[in-house]
């Protein structure tokens, strides 16, 4: 089991998330790319408000933050 941490609308942050072949997270101006998911992950943990990009349902692709963590099953 892993911690992921949830947005406001349930969504969390998944591997399927990779972009490019890497993860960008943090708040805007201040964005990392990592490679790895539990690198990633691991950043995500440490930041006050974790922040990463995934596509809205239009496919574009932005900045939501979280506010919660939630624990899934590793897979």
């Amino acid at each position: 089991m892993i911690f992921v941490p949830v947005t406001r609308d349930g969504s969390t942050f998944t591997p399927d998330l990779q972009r490019n072949s890497s993860y960008r997270i943090g708040a805007k101006g201040a964005e990392e790319n990592h490679e790895d998911f539990a690198v990633a992950l691991s950043r995500l943990n440490v930041m006050a408000v974790p922040r990463w990009r995934r596509p809205n349902d239009n496919g574009i692709w932005g900045i939501v933050s979280g506010v919660a963590w939630q624990r899934i099953e590793k897979k």
